[in-house]
């Protein structure tokens, strides 16, 4: 993503060392050590990748942007990455464990958070957790053309759909639990079927 690419030196000045760490851990902690995790949209690997890594999971970091692959291959040498579109997830079916997005999927358009939600499914095996961060909005339309925000003086789309619980069951997830955190966002926890 071409946004991030521009923001990369700034972003990690921006963000807590701790966000979005306890989630993620939560919702791997039944797997055991050495599962395989994708974290779909990771940046810089911190903290989330790093944090998953530390408490003993293998993990695979995917992200489109170059600019905060560089740094996550700077801040985590041993991890693998690969620059990828979380819309064709460039991997084989039913390779990890568990998948995390955190503050990625909102950036795609409604009918792109579809294609990605479908190629997360494909890697996924069977009971593996999702945790991802989205924004529901009951009333938006089908052609709603998003918000925008900025970072650092570079402009992002933000984009919400009515239900993930469509999304959820459409492709092949069962909603575990949902968590809002006012002002912060809304975090699924969901599972793999079958």
């Amino acid at each position: 993503m071409r946004e991030y690419d521009l923001i990369a030196d700034w972003y990690p000045s921006d963000r807590g060392i701790s966000v979005g760490v306890k989630e993620a851990l939560t919702a791997v902690a039944p797997l055991p050590s050495g599962s395989r995790v994708l974290d779909v949209g990771c940046g810089n690997g911190f903290p989330i990748t790093d944090a998953l890594v530390k408490a003993g999971y293998r993990v695979v970091g995917v992200d489109g942007s170059r600019g905060m692959l560089a740094r996550f291959r700077l801040n985590l040498p041993e991890t693998p990455s690969v620059c990828g579109d979380p819309r064709a997830c460039p991997f084989v079916d039913k390779a990890f464990d568990a998948a995390i997005s955190w503050g990625m999927l909102f950036h795609l358009t409604p009918s792109d958070q579809a294609t990605a939600f479908a190629s997360v499914s494909r890697v996924l095996k069977g009971g593996a957790p999702f945790l991802f961060t989205a924004a529901e909005i009951r009333d938006v339309g089908d052609n709603d053309p998003g918000i925008t925000g900025t970072m650092n003086g570079v402009t992002f789309h933000y984009y919400a759909i009515p239900d993930y619980r469509t999304f959820i069951d459409q492709y092949g997830f069962e909603l575990v639990d949902v968590v809002d955190d006012p002002g912060v966002s809304t975090y699924y926890f969901a599972r793999r079927k079958g």
